[in-house]
């Protein structure tokens, strides 16, 4: 489990939704119209959002007992889960025991019924005959299948009745622990949070430092191109 207060990625839809509902509150709304508004509601928002964890920890107990009803179901967003290989397996042996039975007792109706036809009509009795034997021998693997198929079918139940089964969350109490929850965030977690913004004013902008001021040594009249040399005094 995470830490308590700190927001699931199934649940940031419903923060936002509940930030939405916060944003619309009456008091909220007329402070953002004030003249003298220090913020925006695109402010106030971005500002929420970047703070959600903490603002989510001031409904922690509500969340924690929420997150608890959804232990036993590990796939909240209700997504399907992809069958095991296992499964797939146990699944076909089930469709050939069923089948099986009833493959083998339409085989040996039939073979029966066409053998004991040649025989009563009295043609082709060498054919007749390994009808019926067909026939019978279609009925003894039916009756065998059939048995099988009931016995692998009360293992199977027994089976699932000794297996403890996890206890199912109860939907109505998942809802209002979903309800209690974002109810808790709305009043002591975003609305606290939003009117203690609106008296923020927005971060200044950075300013890039000024580069150095550098000092130029110069001499007024020595870096001319006119410039020869110091002029001495001519001796008469």
């Amino acid at each position: 489990m995470n830490e308590p207060g700190r927001l699931e990625a199934v649940d940031q839809a419903d923060f936002e939704h509940a930030l939405h509902a916060a944003l619309g509150d009456p008091d909220i709304r007329e402070a953002l119209q004030q003249p003298t508004a220090q913020v925006t509601a695109e402010q106030l928002r971005a500002r929420a959002l970047a703070a959600a964890d903490t603002i989510a920890a001031e409904a922690a107990t509500e969340y924690t007992a929420l997150r608890r009803l959804r232990v036993a179901d590990p796939d909240p967003a209700g997504r399907p889960r992809q069958p095991a290989p296992a499964t797939a397996g146990k699944g076909l042996a089930a469709a050939l025991a069923v089948l099986t039975p009833v493959l083998s007792a339409a085989a040996a109706a039939i073979f029966l019924l066409l053998g004991y036809g040649l025989q009563l009509a009295g043609a082709q009795q060498l054919l007749a005959t390994a009808l019926i034997r067909a026939g019978w021998v279609a009925g003894a693997v039916a009756v065998l299948a059939a048995a099988a198929a009931g016995t692998a079918l009360m293992v199977t139940a027994a089976r699932h009745r000794a297996t403890p089964r996890p206890p199912q969350p109860d939907t109505a109490s998942l809802a209002q622990a979903h309800a209690a929850w974002r109810q808790a965030l709305l009043e002591r977690g975003l609305l606290p949070f939003l009117r203690r913004e609106l008296h923020q004013p927005p971060a200044p902008p950075r300013r890039s430092p000024a580069p150095p001021f550098e000092q130029h040594t110069t001499s007024p009249g020595y870096s001319s191109p006119d410039f020869t040399g110091p002029s001495l005094p001519s001796r008469d």
